[in-house]
């Protein structure tokens, strides 16, 4: 069915089975954390307790697996598989692509955690270290590189490569996680079953993306009080959630060339010149001595930090970090499966895999290195109380006092306001964008969802940030994570098998092989 004239088999349409019963359980859920913000908050928190202890390990090796098909799928011959014709040339050149998937990747959030997290580990430290001593030092970046790095991309890429086979190969006209479960539950993906992960995915991702603004428009608040010289105020914060909604709204309208793009590769440009210039500023040596120590420390740590649960203490750290990470990677893998996807038309599984792992790992690196370092240096040398600051306030009030101590720090901060809401942005558009797609009726590569229709899951994005807000704190914002990274991995799962099946079915390897003789 053409519709709007957009096309042969394109239908724009919302597809209500999709949109009313997530639409009632996202409202339901903003209207009961705005109305009974008490009593929300302390049934998450203990469900996400029951949860994260009972079942948090598995997704510890859930994540090691998506390592392991991650180097898999880039060093086998299914790295030759290419997504479109043999001829077609990448539709975004790699800046842009790999700017566009970093943006939507880490969002907001990557800037807060460079700071916050070294704090927190050097406050509550891993591995029974003490706190504030020469081992927690050790310990507070590799940490951070470790959950940055490896156990944050692989979960992206992989997700994709079945999306990306499913639309540009098999020409599914929908750019949907339940189209990739088809090849294993048959039929039944465009039926209930299929609506029902579709919902699943949506009220997920909701709660992913809710976690980001729930900790970048605190942040952006404490900063512009510190540089106008007013008290943080939850009027601020409202403010700041109405000037980010926009600036998606701008950018939903305009699309994905120019408007996810455009700003995905100004705020790269943003976080280049803040990161160079602390670096240049900063304690360069250190910056550069703290990286390496760490990152060795970490490779040498690896299996012991990526599987340390802590059974035989009452310690909560890798529940609180780890398996926190994992899970709320995994409950971005299938939004960032179906963004690559559509920005990855004539790239190949190897250049998808490499680049997106080589340009998402090295820019989380970049700026955790150089704000987590100096973080570190700041705390060392007695130039900022950060982890007191941290205890009696809070993490926002820790990292703009952090930001604040730097050579011009009041310039800085608004360089980081800047930075942070157009890193909200992007990340609202593009999940505004992914999520129309997914609740569109029909639609084939070339044409995108209706403004309409973005602009309905922008709104509802909003609402639920605020319900985020109004619950306050980095509990809720963990828990919101937890719960949608919990909802994911059952679309992830029908993803990679699927993956298997068709390129199995399809002999595409086999294919491949004869092409090249």
């Amino acid at each position: 069915m053409a519709q709007n004239g957009t096309g042969e088999g394109v239908d724009l349409r919302p597809d209500k089975k999709i949109l009313i019963p997530a639409t009632l359980v996202l409202i339901g859920i903003i209207a009961c954390s705005i109305l009974f913000t008490e009593q929300s908050e302390n049934f998450l928190k203990t469900v996400y307790g029951v949860f994260a202890h009972t079942t948090g390990t598995w997704y510890l090796w859930a994540t090691v697996g998506m390592m392991l098909l991650s180097g898999f799928f880039m060093f086998s011959r299914y790295g030759e598989i290419k997504f479109g014709e043999d001829d077609e040339k990448p539709e975004f050149n790699n800046y842009s692509w790999i700017a566009m998937m970093f943006c939507s990747g880490v969002a907001g959030a990557v800037m807060f955690w460079s700071i916050v997290e070294p704090l927190f580990n050097l406050a509550y430290p891993p591995q029974f270290a003490e706190p504030l001593s020469r081992e927690s030092f050790e310990w507070a970046m590799s940490y951070v590189l470790l959950h940055w790095g490896p156990v944050t991309w692989p979960w992206y890429m992989v997700t994709a490569l079945p999306i990306c086979y499913m639309y540009y190969k098999r020409k599914k006209p929908v750019l949907r996680i339940s189209a990739t479960a088809e090849p294993v539950i048959g039929k039944k993906a465009n039926g209930a079953i299929g609506k029902g992960i579709e919902v699943f995915f949506i009220i997920g991702l909701m709660f992913s993306n809710a976690a980001v603004m729930g900790v970048s428009v605190p942040i952006v608040n404490h900063a512009l009080g510190a540089v106008l010289g007013i008290e943080p105020s939850f009027t601020m914060e409202l403010i700041v959630l109405a000037v980010s909604a926009v600036i998606f709204t701008a950018s939903v309208s305009l699309g994905l060339k120019k408007g996810i793009k455009i700003l995905s590769d100004t705020n790269v440009c943003i976080a280049l010149a803040m990161v160079f210039f602390c670096f240049v500023v900063g304690p360069t040596v250190f910056i550069v001595d703290n990286f390496t120590s760490s990152f060795g420390h970490m490779i040498s740590n690896f299996w012991d930090m990526i599987f340390w649960t802590d059974p035989y203490t009452e310690g909560s750290f890798p529940q609180d970090w780890t398996i926190f990470y994992a899970l709320w990677m995994a409950s971005y893998g299938p939004f960032m499966g179906l963004f690559i996807a559509r920005i990855s038309r004539g790239r190949s599984v190897r250049q998808v895999v490499a680049m997106g792992l080589a340009g998402g790992i090295a820019g989380s690196y970049m700026i955790h290195a150089v704000f987590g370092g100096y973080t570190m240096f700041a705390q060392l040398n007695g130039i900022v109380d950060a982890v007191g600051i941290l205890k009696a306030s809070g993490g926002p009030a820790a990292l703009v006092a952090t930001l604040n101590s730097l050579p011009m720090g009041h310039f800085v901060l608004i360089g980081y306001c800047i930075f942070s809401t157009i890193f909200l942005a992007t990340s609202v558009d593009s999940c505004a964008y992914v999520i129309s797609c997914a609740a569109t009726t029909k639609l084939e590569p070339g044409h995108e969802p209706t403004r309409g229709h973005r602009f309905y899951w922008a709104a509802i994005q909003a609402g639920l940030a605020l319900a985020a807000i109004t619950l306050g704190g980095l509990g809720p914002v963990k828990i919101f994570a937890n719960f949608a990274g919990a909802l994911m991995l059952i679309p992830i799962a029908f993803a990679v098998a699927a993956w298997f099946k068709m390129t199995k079915e399809d002999d595409a390897l086999v294919k491949y092989c004869k092409t090249k003789e």
